[in-house]
């Protein structure tokens, strides 16, 4: 794919991502840009803000974004140039719109004297000048989805006071390479010697066909240097790469660093690593690691930040203190075959500080991938005279649908996109924040994209240990209808109330505030989800309804009483919603009419159930045919030895070995029991 189509499809999605969402060109262009951005670990997730306005010279100031990145101590702010023409964005006109979002730091005392208080803009200026943020860098980004003049090689830095700008201009091109770079996950070779002259220690503690283990001891500069310098590319395997540095376990590794960095080896757990390759050089007598071929860092991101933070840190000069560090290094040298599956095993069971759960496991998870066979196998109602019912696609893996409709031709692109539209599209993130907002948590779903899919994941992980059947159709249909709430009410506070600021706060809280007040007046009701279901939109009192409740989510954002200034920080407090919630409301009388009993929800949920099993049990007796029968020889042999099954599961092994050996196969639900034997015998470590 080519710069010009890859910039055509990234305009489709955009524009699908405005009719699916609600949201403003900039902010979907924003939000696309920030998610490329975050998977390379370049930035964070920036918080959309929108903001315009006049300073106190006439200037123009513009803001479109803003993220504070704790670990850098840099606060980032975000200007968009979304052009529906094509042209050549020249110098003069970066240097113009660069220059509104400087203006915006100087006029931080004018805009907190004339701007509205509830504006966006006015929530962050007073944050900045109360020192709610300790800034020690600006980077200024303009986004565009034009080209870039080739004239401009760069932008020189310069100041606020004596705090220093940086400037970054990401134009449509630059977008295409960090795309083709992500698609393509090119190999990057490491030569250890390039980033210190000390030697690496390492010894090799076993080995097999499919695995190689090593032990080795890493300078701390060197490991520091490392992360500096690839960033992301380190992290990409790291279950735990999106969370934020930060909380008393890294606090730790910096006193250490600062105080005892002698001891940091005795106190720090080290890093565990897998590569596709090692060199190991031995013609010294001791071995010592030379180089590795794309190299993975599973387990001690935060170590490994923590240390890259210190180096870079002027204020406290630790480059010294680091040069007398060393960390305890666990290298794991993986085959191209089973590398999924044992890096997900490394991350889940490797020691480390801080707790890796499966709900760190992301895409994954069990529940992620029952959700994506629910998607593509449930179908919506065929509607307006339509031949054929459509699916909601649910995006388990970022930019799976892209994927899909770039490797087709375009007979069958056009018929993947009837089947599956482009605004009927639910990726992991939204997913989150949808049952966040419906379960009343709108101040998490507030917090952004990263911190609301770690507590539904936390939540998730828990429904699922205890029934993992609770997921099922009837489930599936339940999200979608939340979704299309979603964006029922999102036009509502856009194309009705013309709340542009907070919009998605403000849906966030009229949404949670919704189910709240059903939860405790009407206990025994539920919104009626098979009617939007089967509509695909929602009923007219239930939109009377949300704008009522918008409105008044509005008005409790930006009470004058808030409890901080910044509107968009306010609303990620849980004091905003406690607030909210206990507010009285009353629904209005027609909506509360279609309301339904909630036996009907739980017929739904008993034929999803059923539904459920009758596929599961299905797919076994498919998957059990696929299994060799030495597998199941061995496993007996094995469990001789080891003793680990139960006399029962024992019994479903030989019923296995029963179908080779009489041509006797067992029923579905037997099937379902001799795989989950299986299961358990690999979780205990047979080898297979």
């Amino acid at each position: 794919m080519g710069l010009e189509e890859y910039k055509q499809e990234f305009d489709s999605e955009i524009k699908a991502s405005v009719y699916g969402t609600g949201v403003s060109t900039k902010a979907a262009f924003l939000d696309a840009v920030s998610n490329l951005l975050l998977d390379h670990e370049l930035e964070s997730e920036f918080q959309i803000t929108e903001y315009e306005g006049i300073g106190y010279r006439q200037h123009r100031l513009q803001l479109d974004g803003y993220v504070y990145g704790e670990l850098s101590n840099s606060m980032s702010l975000a200007l968009v140039d979304y052009r529906h023409e094509d042209n050549v964005i020249t110098a003069t006109e970066i240097e113009t719109i660069v220059k509104r979002a400087r203006f915006f730091l100087e006029d931080i005392d004018y805009i907190l004297n004339n701007a509205e208080e509830s504006s966006p803009g006015y929530g962050l200026a007073f944050d900045i000048k109360n020192n709610a943020f300790d800034i020690q860098k600006y980077k200024i980004y303009l986004f565009t989805n034009n080209q870039m003049s080739n004239r401009i090689k760069s932008l020189e830095s310069d100041y606020i006071g004596d705090i220093p700008i940086e400037y970054h201009v990401w134009d449509i091109a630059r977008l295409f390479e960090l795309s083709k770079n992500s698609a393509l996950k090119e190999d990057f070779e490491i030569q250890f010697n390039e980033f210190s002259d000390k030697p690496i220690p390492c010894l090799s503690v076993t080995s097999g066909v499919d695995y190689q283990g090593y032990m080795a001891c890493i300078p701390g500069i060197v490991l520091a240097k490392l992360y500096n310098k690839f960033g992301a590319k380190l992290l990409e395997s790291n279950v735990r790469s999106f969370l934020q540095i930060r909380g008393k376990v890294n606090k730790g590794i910096r006193n250490t660093i600062i105080k005892e960095p002698n001891k940091f080896f005795a106190y720090n757990n080290g890093i565990t690593c897998t590569a596709d390759s090692i060199v190991v050089n031995t013609s010294g007598g001791a071995p010592l690691l030379e180089s590795c071929r794309n190299l993975q860092i599973v387990n001690g991101g935060q170590t490994t930040a923590s240390l890259a933070s210190a180096l870079l840190d002027k204020k406290e000069k630790l480059e010294d203190n680091i040069e007398n560090i060393y960390v305890p290094m666990k290298i794991s040298v993986v085959t191209d075959e089973n590398s999924a599956e044992l890096v997900a095993n490394i991350s889940k069971y490797a020691n480390s500080q801080n707790k890796v759960s499966d709900s760190d496991l992301s895409s994954n998870h069990p529940y992620h991938i029952r959700i994506e066979q629910l998607s593509r196998t449930t179908s919506a109602p065929a509607l307006n005279g339509q031949q054929f019912g459509t699916y909601w696609y649910y995006e388990r893996a970022r930019g799976a649908y892209a994927q899909e409709t770039h490797k087709a031709t375009a007979g069958s692109k056009k018929t993947f996109e009837a089947k599956y539209p482009k605004n009927q599209k639910i990726d992991k993130t939204e997913l989150a924040k949808l049952v966040n907002i419906f379960s009343g948590r709108p101040h998490i779903a507030s917090a952004g994209g990263q911190k609301s899919f770690v507590h539904f994941m936390q939540e998730i992980s828990k429904c699922w240990d205890r029934d993992p059947n609770v997921f099922h159709s009837y489930y599936f249909k339940q999200l979608v209808c939340y979704k299309i709430i979603f964006k029922a009410t999102d036009y509502i506070v856009k194309s009705i109330h013309h709340f542009d600021s907070y919009k998605a706060n403000i849906v966030a809280y009229a949404l949670s505030k919704l189910s709240d007040t059903i939860d405790k007046c009407y206990k025994d009701k539920s919104i009626d989800f098979e009617y939007i279901w089967q509509n695909q939109r929602i009923s007219s009192a239930m939109r009377a309804e949300l704008i009522k409740l918008t409105e008044s989510a509005h008005d409790h954002l930006v009470a004058e009483n808030r409890g901080k200034q910044n509107v968009t920080e306010w609303a990620k407090r849980v004091e905003c919603w406690v607030q909210f919630k206990d507010q009285s409301y009353t629904l209005n009388a027609e909506f509360a009419n279609e309301l339904v009993s909630r036996n009907k929800i739980k017929d739904g949920e008993k034929t999803g159930r059923k539904d459920l099993a009758d596929r599961t049990e299905d797919e076994a007796m498919i998957e059990l045919n696929k299994i060799k029968f030495s597998v199941w020889t061995n496993l007996q042999k094995w469990n001789v030895v080891n003793k680990v099954l139960s006399p029962t599961e024992n019994d479903f092994v030989n019923c296995a070995i029963k179908i080779y050996t009489k041509g006797l196969f067992p029923s579905a639900k037997q099937c379902v029991r001799i795989l989950k034997t299986l299961d358990r015998a690999r979780a205990e470590g047979f080898p297979e």
